[in-house]
């Protein structure tokens, strides 16, 4: 059965971004199909030590917030307004009777809840929060500064008090400032309405609606829920109830505490296929995609606060750490402009997209970037590790000290980027 996977959602082993996806390793865990559903699982694995003599003074963080209810409960309305249309009309199966009541028990716990940050959300922070200090218990000395900012969204301001809750337990001694405003949110969380269409665009977004016709295919489940063809005729639209359907059933891995699932509406196959679209989406949406408006250059604002910021921890000596909590829809083109492996490569071939850029390994619920920076005493050579969902990655910067890297080269390289 496959609702087997949401109790396991937290011990299943991080993802390589360093791999190239294959159909069979979504399968293996149908849960990453649920693209920005995918909840955070906890890393494994061991950071590499520092070279010789250098010991970690400041981090900068950007991350998202943790698992979520769903940002419309719409999603829960239209389905069971169609579902009980139907059973008043004696056109619902008695599966789809069954799918209703479990529909309704969904629909109650996430009511007026449209967005807020789910219980594992909560959970999810506080351990990043935990693991970060543990790895780097030299940068959170007492008196250090932490300074954290979030997005005026509700979810991503409980993400950073549990996050910074978590800190402070550890350490009461930490210096740590949070706020939530508006006057920060042209880096964390900015749009990209800057940035205008062009005619690529047109032809791409058609090409989408084509794609997801191709990957859409509701008849089977439709049929698994209603009795009276002529009635699905005149009554059902079969791709948007099944949009909604998907939607509800991914969400079910941020509630595992309902311990309720929608996966057997599915076959894997079709949680695999409506996934690609989704994720295809992403691209689009983001200016990722060759021939596709620059969308991601609405997010130089971000880069350039991460360097500045850099800039004056190293000048000011000490020990800072920089925290940011925001979306998927930044952490995305920020993983991009960093060119993070396995972050900036993609493809026009819709049907092969997702081997060259997977949304649920990029920005996963509670998906984060650090940037983690070492010095050693009597020398100026900075250096600087990137950690993506605390795994090392690496970026297109030449390096004699791999996974670590100079900052005066990456330095260089990110302002150069900034002037494209």
């Amino acid at each position: 059965m496959r609702c087997k996977y949401l109790w396991i959602v937290l011990l299943v082993p991080f993802f390589s971004l360093a791999a190239q996806t294959t159909k069979e390793d979504v399968m293996k865990n149908i849960l990453q199909a649920g693209g920005t559903y995918y909840s955070y699982p906890t890393p494994t694995g061991k950071l590499s030590p520092a070279p010789k003599g250098y010991k970690p003074f400041y981090i900068s963080h950007y991350g998202r917030h943790g698992s979520r209810y769903m940002t419309t409960n719409k999603n829960y309305t239209y389905v069971i307004n169609a579902l009980e249309k139907a059973d008043s009309c004696r056109s619902l199966t008695a599966y789809g009777q069954d799918v209703l009541k479990r529909l309704k028990v969904a629909y109650a716990d996430a009511y007026l809840r449209d967005g807020d940050l789910s219980k594992l959300g909560a959970m999810q922070h506080r351990g990043i929060a935990t693991r970060m200090y543990r790895n780097f218990p030299e940068v959170f000395q007492s008196g250090t500064s932490v300074d954290a900012k979030s997005s005026v969204i509700t979810r991503c301001a409980i993400s950073m008090a549990n996050f910074c809750n978590a800190l402070q337990g550890i350490n009461p001694k930490l210096n740590i400032s949070m706020e939530t405003s508006q006057r920060n949110m042209w880096y964390i969380a900015n749009g990209e309405d800057s940035i205008p269409n062009n005619a690529g665009d047109t032809i791409l977004k058609k090409q989408l609606r084509d794609f997801t016709k191709k990957m859409f295919k509701p008849a089977r489940l439709v049929s698994t829920l209603f009795t009276d063809q002529e009635y699905i005729k005149k009554n059902v639209e079969g791709e948007r109830l099944v949009d909604k359907l998907y939607n509800v059933a991914e969400d079910m891995q941020c509630q595992p505490q309902l311990k309720l699932s929608f996966f057997d509406l599915f076959t894997d196959e079709e949680l695999f296929d409506i996934w690609q679209t989704d994720n295809a989406g992403w691209c689009l949406w983001k200016g990722f995609m060759p021939g596709s408006a620059p969308r991601y250059k609405a997010y130089y604002g971000l880069l350039r606060n991460i360097l500045d910021n850099a800039d004056t921890a190293i000048r000011q000596g000490g020990t800072a750490v920089t925290l940011r909590f925001g979306h998927d829809s930044i952490l995305a083109p920020l993983a991009y402009l960093l060119h993070l492996k396995g972050c900036d490569n993609f493809t026009a071939d819709w049907d092969n997209l997702y081997k060259h850029w997977s949304d649920f390994k990029v920005v996963p619920m509670a998906g984060n970037i650090q940037l983690v920076f070492y010095r050693k005493t009597g020398s100026d050579d900075i250096l600087v590790k990137f950690l993506l969902h605390e795994k090392e990655t690496s970026i297109p910067v030449k390096t004699d000290i791999a996974p670590y890297y100079h900052w005066k080269d990456v330095e260089a390289f990110y302002r150069a980027e900034l002037t494209k």
